[in-house]
């Protein structure tokens, strides 16, 4: 029987700093590696603003992506 197993965990913070000149969204992305395996939507959302304040912008997204293997 196929599974997956989790081997890497992203949190991705986008910021909103600004508008170009036709009015849309400047958003740039920071991506943080190694995120613990165990941590929680709840930790990831209490992070993911923490680091979002120490950016000039809005906070705008903020995702998790994980890489899986297929065993």
């Amino acid at each position: 029987m196929n599974r997956e197993s989790l081997i890497n965990k992203n949190l991705i913070v986008a910021i909103e700093e600004g508008l170009d000149e036709k009015g849309k969204p400047i958003v740039k992305r920071y991506t943080y590696s190694n995120i613990k395996d165990d941590a929680t939507p709840a930790d990831l959302s209490l992070a993911a603003n923490a680091i979002a304040d120490l950016y000039n912008g809005l906070p705008y997204q903020f995702r998790t992506v994980n890489t899986n293997i297929l065993v």
